[in-house]
C-alpha cells in the first residue's frame, strides 16, 4: 500500500511539472479551460523604424499569462524602447502592471491607450501614456533628439563676434557693472553664459543669482574676461539664419515684454526677470537651428506651407519642441527657476504655476508672431488679464499702435 501511495504521488507530482512547462511554453491555455471568466490575452510584435519593438496586448491579463510575461521580459532585454499598444486590452491584473513597472527600469515603455482606468494603472507605475502611435513613436523620437543635442552640446554658440568689443571695455579703467550689463543685455548668448557659470558650483552662493547684474557681480572683472575671450575664439562664424532670426526676435521680445512689465507697475527686479526671460525664451530653438541645422529647415517649410505653430513643426520633425529643450537647457544650466517655467511655457500657459512673470513674455512673444504674419495665439485677452492681475488699467488707447512704436523704436519705452 505504501509502495501504492508513493507511486501515485510521483505520477501527481510528473503530471504538475508537466503542466508548468506547458504553461510557460504557450503550449496549454489551462485556465482558459477551466474558468470561463478569465481568458489568456492575446500579443503581436513588430519592429517600427528606428528598431523601436511595439508589442499589442489585447483581451484580459491574468495572473497565469506565463507566455506574456515571458515575452516581455525578452522583449525589454533585446530592446532599450519598447511601445505596448493597450488600446485592445480589456482588463489587467494588479500584478501585471506592476510587472510593467518593473520592466520600465530596464526599458524605456511608453503605452498607446486610451481607456480612463487603464491609464489611471500606467500613471500610478511611472508609465507614459500616449493616445496614438504616432505620438508614442514621437516621443521617442524626441527623446532621441534630446540626447544627440546634450552629447553635441558644449555651450549655446555665441552668433557674433561682440566678445571681442567687450573684452576691450574691461580694458577701460572707469568701465562699470551697469554699463556692462548694458552692452550685452541684448546678447542672448552672453546673457546665458554669464548666468550658467555665476550659477555653477565654482561660485555657488547662499542664494541663486537671478539677474544678469548679479551675475556680473559674482563673476567679477577678471572671470568675465576669460569668459569673453573664450567666446571670442570659438565664435561661430557661419551663422544659420534660423537663428539670426531667433535673436533678432528675443531682442524685440525683451524689449515690449519688459515695456509692458514696466507700464504695469511692476518693480525692477520683476521687470529684469521678465527681460532676461523674453530675450532668451527661444533659447531652445536656437540650439535645435544650430546643432540640426538641416532639420530645422524642415521646420521652416512645415510652417510656410502648412501654417502651423513652430513648435508643432518641431514636434512633428524632432518629436520635441524648443520650449521643452530651452528648458532642458535652463535646469541643466542650473538657470534660476523662473526662467525654466517661463521658457517651458511661453507657449501653452497651462502650467499651474504660471504667473505674472509669464504672461509679459507670452504677450509680447504672440503680438510679434502676429505682426510678422506668422502663426500666433490670440493675445490681448491675456494682457486684460495681466493688468488686473497688476490691479491696473490699461494705458493705451490704441494697444496695437503703441507696441509697434516701441518694436521699431520710434518712441523711448522708458
Amino acid at each position: 500500500m505504501r509502495l501504492l501511495r508513493e507511486a501515485m504521488y510521483k505520477k501527481r507530482q510528473l503530471y504538475a511539472g508537466q503542466r508548468i512547462t506547458a504553461l510557460h511554453s504557450g503550449l496549454l491555455a489551462e485556465d482558459t479551460r477551466l474558468s470561463s471568466t478569465t481568458s489568456q490575452a492575446k500579443y503581436t510584435l513588430e519592429t517600427l523604424v528606428g528598431g523601436i519593438a511595439l508589442m499589442r496586448i489585447s483581451g484580459t491579463v491574468s495572473d497565469q499569462d506565463f507566455d506574456l510575461s515571458n515575452a516581455l521580459s525578452s522583449l525589454s532585454k533585446k530592446h532599450p524602447h519598447i511601445i505596448l499598444d493597450l488600446t485592445g486590452l480589456i482588463a489587467g491584473t494588479p500584478k501585471f502592471f506592476s510587472f510593467l513597472g518593473d520592466l520600465s527600469a530596464r526599458s524605456r515603455i511608453k503605452v498607446i491607450v486610451t481607456a480612463a482606468a487603464v491609464i489611471e494603472n500606467c500613471k500610478q507605475i511611472g508609465l507614459q501614456t500616449y493616445p496614438t502611435e504616432k505620438s508614442a513613436a514621437l516621443a521617442y523620437a524626441g527623446d532621441e533628439t534630446v540626447r544627440m543635442l546634450l552629447a553635441k552640446l558644449r555651450d549655446v554658440p555665441i552668433l557674433n563676434t561682440e566678445a571681442y568689443q567687450l573684452i576691450s571695455s574691461l580694458a577701460q579703467p572707469d568701465i562699470s557693472f551697469p554699463e556692462l550689463e548694458a552692452r550685452i543685455g541684448n546678447n542672448p548668448g552672453l546673457c546665458s553664459q554669464v548666468i550658467r557659470v555665476a550659477n555653477s558650483a565654482y561660485f555657488r552662493r547662499a542664494n541663486r543669482v537671478e539677474t544678469l547684474q548679479q551675475s556680473l557681480v559674482t563673476l567679477g572683472f577678471s572671470n568675465l574676461r576669460q569668459l569673453f575671450w573664450y567666446n571670442f575664439y570659438n565664435s561661430t562664424t557661419n551663422l544659420f539664419r534660423a537663428q539670426i532670426d531667433v535673436i533678432e526676435h528675443g531682442r524685440k521680445c525683451a524689449k515690449l515684454a519688459e515695456f509692458i512689465c514696466r507700464s504695469a507697475g511692476s518693480s525692477g527686479e520683476e521687470c529684469s526677470k521678465v527681460r532676461l526671460a523674453a530675450l532668451l525664451h527661444d533659447i531652445g530653438r536656437q540650439a535645435l537651428a544650430f546643432f540640426f541645422p538641416q532639420q530645422y529647415e524642415k521646420v521652416h517649410t512645415l510652417i510656410h506651407n502648412s501654417g502651423i505653430h513652430s513648435f508643432t513643426a518641431e514636434l512633428m520633425v524632432f518629436g520635441t519642441e524648443h520650449q521643452s529643450i530651452g528648458s532642458l537647457l535652463c535646469q541643466k544650466w542650473n538657470f534660476p527657476d523662473y526662467m525654466s517655467g517661463i521658457i517651458a511655457d511661453h507657449h501653452y500657459l497651462q502650467a499651474s504655476n504660471w504667473n505674472t512673470l509669464t504672461l509679459p513674455v507670452f504677450i509680447a512673444n504672440n503680438f510679434l508672431n502676429e505682426s510678422q504674419n506668422i502663426p500666433f495665439t490670440s493675445w490681448f485677452q491675456k494682457l486684460e488679464a495681466y493688468f488686473f492681475l497688476k490691479r491696473k488699467d490699461l494705458p493705451w488707447d490704441d494697444v496695437k499702435s503703441e507696441f509697434e512704436q516701441v518694436v521699431a523704436g520710434e518712441v523711448d519705452p522708458f
